[in-house]
């Protein structure tokens, strides 16, 4: 178990590393906020407002996380799906017609695929 530790801890830092969760632009909600606020100095107030801020910033970090960037990504990833399943047709009108059904199957599993990868890596 000692010996696993390491690669285990190597592998959570690099997916951490690219993930778009730590990327600036995919937090409206904690930009607005950041925006909103007055800059942050050494002064007493200040820091009791970056304290007394805390308990609204991690509920619209997670508001952020699991509910405002996945539903800004979802509108990129059906652009994927279509890219991938449904634009520029190739072959007869019967080929197209035969492959209709696993289109219509695959569509939403192939959404599923690249909404989830679009959340995790980004654009």
């Amino acid at each position: 178990m000692h010996r696993l530790l390491p690669p285990i801890l190597l592998c959570c830092l690099a997916i951490c590393g690219g993930c778009a969760v730590l990327d600036e632009g995919h937090h409206p909600l904690l930009h607005a906020l950041d925006e909103a606020l007055p800059q942050p100095d050494d002064s007493l107030p200040s820091l009791a407002l970056g304290a007394a801020l805390l308990p609204v910033t991690v509920p619209a970090g997670l508001v952020d996380t699991f509910i405002a960037h996945p539903a800004l990504t979802a509108p990129t990833a059906w652009e994927s799906t279509d890219d991938l399943l449904w634009e520029d047709p190739r072959g007869s009108t019967f080929y197209q017609a035969a492959i209709f059904l696993p289109k219509v199957v695959a569509t939403p599993i192939v959404f599923v695929f690249a909404w989830g990868l679009h959340c995790a890596v980004g654009e």
